[in-house]
């Protein structure tokens, strides 16, 4: 009676798994591509502030900034306006090489994610390239799940231009 009981579990449990594996065989990968406008704290219309730090200027370690930036469908400040990227960081690294970030990318004009948002978090590297985790999404982005890499394009005194490329599916 137990044997039975446990080749039923068994079985219950691999179906769940073939099931899972087959909805998952159809879904489309999805690439968006678009810049982040940033402008740093003190310059006129700052989109980042500096919201909490625990150092005299010796460390970056432990401060959070809290960011509403422009998303652009190129690296010009003057390309279309596609969304807003806001979000927190927090320098979380003992080097000063990077942190933590979660982001809400909400798009209000990118076809027909307009009124839809992706949810991603993650570590940012200050050096090269970061990848990070897309853990949800609303609207047309809903239940979106996959991953995004970011590189510093430009940076001046006063603003940091960010490619941005996404991939991600959606759940049916």
């Amino acid at each position: 009676m137990a044997a039975a009981r446990c080749s039923s579990v068994a079985l219950v449990l691999l179906l769940s798994c073939c099931c899972s594996v087959a909805s998952t065989a159809d879904e489309k990968l999805t690439h968006l591509h678009f810049y982040f406008h940033e402008v740093n704290a003190g310059a006129p219309n700052a989109t980042v502030v500096n919201v909490a730090s625990l150092h005299k200027n010796t460390s970056t370690f432990g401060d959070l900034n809290v960011f509403d930036n422009a998303l652009r469908e190129g690296p010009d400040p003057a390309s279309r306006l596609i969304g807003r990227a806001q979000g927190i960081g927090v320098h979380a690294s003992l080097d000063e090489s990077g942190g933590l970030t979660t982001i809400d990318f909400v798009f209000s004009d990118y076809g027909k994610y307009s009124s839809s948002t992706l949810a991603t978090q993650g570590h940012f590297i200050v050096s090269g390239p970061s990848e990070r985790s897309i853990v949800g999404g609303t609207g047309k982005l809903r239940f979106a799940r996959g991953y995004m890499i970011s590189k510093l394009l430009s940076s001046t005194d006063t603003s940091i231009v960010v490619v941005f490329d996404m991939y991600f599916t959606l759940a049916h």
